[in-house]
């Protein structure tokens, strides 16, 4: 019989462990397959929005640290989304728990976009319009490396070279505190990555590290209104507004695991408000 992991895993719409290969009508084709390490999930998908240079749009997945995958289905609309708005797309891979910790994720997830930023003339990637988006456990790592500058650092990149974080209903922007409500739902998505140990939660939280400059140079939080991860949205934004670091947040409606994944799924519609949010900070940040 699966695991609850396993089912739960299913339920929020994340495939679990392993390398997934996606074939068939279902799935969108990138254009480029990218290999940033010897790892089989050290890998990130390339969709060009055409000829000249273009800003990009990096996605991490979700998954709670534990599964996820960058495939997309033909239903999932950021890809289309960022080209329309003449991005190009990205979806990154990663190593993931338990096979290596949350830091280690972040640090591969740096690698990737420092992969793409060496072959930015190859792609037609401007350098210096580059937004990094994740969802769930992905916006988690998304505004971990936008608010601690050790993981770009490591790649011979300033924090400023992400022009801005979309950090969509993420858990743990600050560690410390809950971001479910149930205890075994903790027990089982959170409490497998996320260490018990006050130090190490702190060193695994942007809310914490976005206190310190440098951050990213803007940031925009998309959550549920009525979840756990408001109040995880509420602290990141506090602690940015802090720091004066520019920053906007915004609560949408659902609840629980459906209004969770739906804002990730659904990302993308034209005319959703979700979408239509995130379409003006782009423009903004791209001068697009």
């Amino acid at each position: 019989m699966p695991s609850l992991t396993t089912l739960l895993a299913f339920a929020l719409g994340y495939p679990p462990g392993g390398v997934e290969v996606r074939r068939g009508a279902r799935w969108q084709t990138p254009g480029a397959t990218i290999a940033y390490g010897m790892h089989p999930l050290q890998q990130l998908d390339f969709y060009s929005a055409g000829a000249g240079k273009r800003p990009l749009l990096a996605f991490l997945h979700g998954g709670a640290w534990q599964f996820g995958d960058k495939a997309r289905r033909l239903s999932d609309r950021k890809a289309s989304f960022a080209r329309g708005e003449g991005c190009h797309f990205a979806a990154l891979n990663f190593r993931l728990v338990p096979e290596v910790g949350v830091a280690e994720m972040a640090h591969d997830a740096a690698h990737g976009i420092a992969t793409l930023l060496a072959r930015a003339d190859e792609f037609g990637i401007d350098p210096s319009r580059i937004a990094l988006m994740g969802h769930s456990s992905g916006a988690h790592l998304a505004a971990l490396i936008g608010t601690d500058p050790r993981y770009l650092r490591d790649e011979g990149l300033p924090t400023d070279v992400l022009a801005g974080v979309i950090a969509n209903e993420g858990p743990a922007y600050d560690a410390r505190e809950p971001s479910v409500r149930a205890g075994w739902l903790h027990r089982r998505l959170i409490a497998p990555a996320l260490p018990d140990d006050a130090a190490k939660l702190a060193d695994l939280s942007p809310a914490v590290h976005a206190a310190a400059l440098p951050n990213a140079p803007a940031f925009l939080i998309l959550h549920a209104a009525r979840d756990r991860g408001a109040r995880q949205a509420e602290l990141l934004e506090a602690t940015l507004r802090k720091a004066r670091t520019p920053v906007e947040r915004y609560g949408f409606p659902g609840s629980g695991a459906w209004g969770h994944v739906m804002l990730s799924r659904k990302f993308g519609e034209a005319g959703l408000p979700v979408t239509e949010v995130a379409r003006g900070w782009l423009r903004e940040r791209f001068a697009i």
